[in-house]
């Protein structure tokens, strides 16, 4: 709670918080001004097509599942602006001093993990907020919070049984959670958040892991984006997308070949990997931090 307490009254956390309020609020000023276009549209169109109405839906233009610029940006900056306020703690600590007088009240085992505890929690949690705020957002301005008749629909879409004017509508099904989808819009974004937000946690333990080695806090600051986007650059020269995290975490699915085990296994991996430059770090400068 301590360490929580310290990044709550952080001024940066409000900055960080902020400029991801703001895309967010991007994404849903684009997202609700199409969607009211485009159901008007829809309406004329289709209007014969009950199926295809429904299967145009506000929950489509949530944050991540638009093709909006907002959308793919988020997803694009979250590492950097999420990791404002988190990953240099340990830096400005040790090179304040604060760090040789906290250990010397507790353990350093105890100061060290509620460290990587908490920047994995807080990094969770900057990434969820926005996203939620965004949902909120566009119900309320479309008025539609439930969404079982999009859900019903979309069933009939996997089964075949839905009746439509073309085939426009067959880039709608998704490879992973399709059930989740049928179950409730909700299920299925909920889903991809909370994973988006399990990686951005294990980011900014990447970044506060090299806190312990890198000297200059605005290079450590851009430590969890060169990882994201690094990682990207190589699978893209790879042909291996389906691997790349900036393209698994996209809800709307934009890639093929995608499976559920590169998700949990990047995960896992990228953790125990940063576990151990974390342990490193934590070894390597234990002399100055005793």
């Amino acid at each position: 709670m301590i360490e929580f307490k310290k990044l709550m009254k952080n001024k940066l956390t409000y900055v960080s918080l902020f400029c991801l309020m703001l895309i967010v609020a991007g994404s849903v000023w684009t997202g609700v001004s199409e969607y009211n276009e485009t159901h008007s549209l829809y309406k004329n169109l289709y209007h014969q097509y009950p199926d295809a109405i429904t299967m145009l839906s506000p929950h489509q233009f949530w944050l991540g599942m638009s093709d909006s610029f907002f959308s793919s940006f988020y997803y694009f900056i979250f590492p950097l602006l999420i990791a404002i306020p988190i990953v240099d703690t340990i830096f400005k600590e040790r090179t304040s001093g604060y760090t040789n007088f906290i250990l010397t009240r507790k353990s350093r085992f105890s100061y060290y993990i509620k460290k990587f505890v908490c920047a994995f929690l807080f990094g969770f949690i900057l990434f969820l907020v926005p996203l939620i705020f965004g949902i909120v957002l566009v119900n309320g301005l479309t008025g539609q919070w439930d969404y079982s008749s999009f859900s019903f629909t979309y069933e009939k879409l996997i089964k075949g049984t839905a009746v439509f004017p073309d085939n426009v509508f067959e880039g709608l099904k998704r490879d992973l959670f399709s059930n989740a989808m049928i179950t409730s819009p909700y299920l299925y974004i909920f889903i991809y958040y909370i994973i988006g937000a399990f990686y951005a946690g294990m980011y900014m333990c990447f970044g506060l892991a090299l806190s312990l080695f890198i000297k200059n806090r605005y290079l450590l600051l851009f430590t969890p984006l060169m990882l994201y986007l690094g990682i990207w650059v190589l699978c893209s020269l790879l042909g291996i997308l389906y691997l790349d995290p900036y393209d698994f975490l996209d809800p709307r699915q934009s890639i093929q070949r995608l499976s559920y085990w590169p998700i949990l296994i990047d995960f896992v991996l990228m953790f125990i990997i940063s576990g151990i430059i974390y342990l490193s770090g934590v070894k390597k400068n234990s002399d100055l931090l005793s």
